[in-house]
């Protein structure tokens, strides 16, 4: 009798352990499918606040955060681009600028040279006898260089510093073509011109003085 209860006592514990580990098996199986599930609503289904107003979940958040910065590059290589055009411009500018200050002093020192030339081959006296507001009274002397000689072979003109236009006020000595001079000056305002003519008649007076 003893035998026969031992024996049924054994199977009952057996039975109690098949019991509690298929209760244990399904309350692991129900924990593992709750962390899948959490795991899962975190990743795409739980909302989260974005800027304040609108609802995302974290894909989307994840998205959104690769589009700004896709745009951020191109805003980035956008400004770099425009960085280097305007770099550009400022090297063509300062080559322009080098350029054109040595146009400019080899213009000045050619200038300076031919003066130095034309009053050294034409032998010419001239200066700047009065000013009277906009205008300028220049006197232009021929034959001499360095200083006036009386008034014999002499040019009075008169300047205009506003408009740049002269007027041949005199000659000395008083050349029978005069108004004529005067005339072609006012109109054409070709001072070099006027000039010339006026030596050549001179250089007539000179000779025929010998």
């Amino acid at each position: 009798m003893s035998v026969i209860e031992e024996w049924s006592f054994q199977n009952n514990i057996r039975d109690i352990d098949v019991d509690l580990f298929d209760n244990f098996a399904q309350v692991i199986n129900i924990k593992r499918d709750n962390i899948l599930i959490l795991l899962d609503d975190g990743f795409k289904v739980q909302k989260c606040i974005f800027n304040g107003t609108i609802n995302y979940n974290n894909d989307d958040e994840l998205q959104i955060l690769n589009e700004q910065n896709k745009q951020l590059r191109c805003d980035i290589e956008s400004k770099i681009e425009e960085l280097g055009r305007q770099q550009n411009k400022y090297e063509s500018y300062k080559r322009d600028q080098k350029l054109l200050s040595q146009e400019v002093k080899e213009t000045h020192e050619a200038f300076l040279m031919a003066k130095k030339c034309y009053k050294k081959f034409l032998r010419v006296y001239y200066s700047i006898e009065k000013r009277n507001k906009d205008k300028q009274t220049i006197f232009f002397q021929f034959f001499t260089e360095s200083k006036k000689d009386a008034e014999n072979y002499s040019v009075r003109l008169i300047r205009d510093s506003k408009s740049g236009y002269y007027e041949l006020l005199s000659t000395t000595p008083k050349l029978n073509s005069l108004k004529e001079l005067q005339r072609r000056l006012k109109e054409t305002n070709d001072v070099p011109g006027i000039m010339c003519s006026i030596r050549q008649a001179f250089v007539v007076i000179k000779e025929n003085k010998h």
